[in-house]
């Protein structure tokens, strides 16, 4: 049996490329304003990131490795970062009641609140982006 011929990639027309250049612009953007909400709240972005990723685990809690995969950290990172969190209040520890040696981290109620008003603000800024975001992805060319 013979392997197919990869097709040659064709090159970007100028809509993919405004579709490209409009995403960039809005990710820069949306992170620019991330950087201002999280900043006027106290806290940096990797930290709403890690109250982010912990809330939307599907029971509201995880473990300090599957944090640091989701925020692409070392493991001595997340833990740092999980041990930051802690002092300020917002998050908690307790082990895995199945494997002792699995830290589980979970919001506190003041972390939830916390993140419940930077979320409400990161929604909004999405939300006003949301045209353009939607519009420069239409534009990008399909991938196989």
């Amino acid at each position: 049996m013979k392997a197919r011929a990869k097709k040659p990639p064709q090159s970007m027309d100028d809509a993919q490329y405004a579709g490209l250049a409009g995403f960039r612009r809005a990710l820069r953007q949306l992170m620019a304003d991330s950087e201002r909400i999280c900043g006027a709240a106290g806290l940096t972005t990797q930290r709403f990131q890690a109250l982010l990723a912990i809330r939307a685990a599907a029971d509201g809690s995880m473990s300090i490795g599957a944090l640091a995969e989701e925020l692409v950290l070392r493991h001595h990172s997340a833990v740092e970062l999980v041990g930051r969190l802690e002092l300020a209040g917002l998050v908690q520890r307790q082990s895995d009641p199945q494997d002792k040696r699995r830290v589980i981290v979970s919001l506190t109620r003041q972390g939830a609140a916390r993140l419940d008003e930077l979320a409400r603000e990161h929604a909004k800024g999405l939300s006003e982006n949301r045209d353009i975001i939607i519009a420069s992805l239409t534009a990008l060319p399909e991938t196989d």
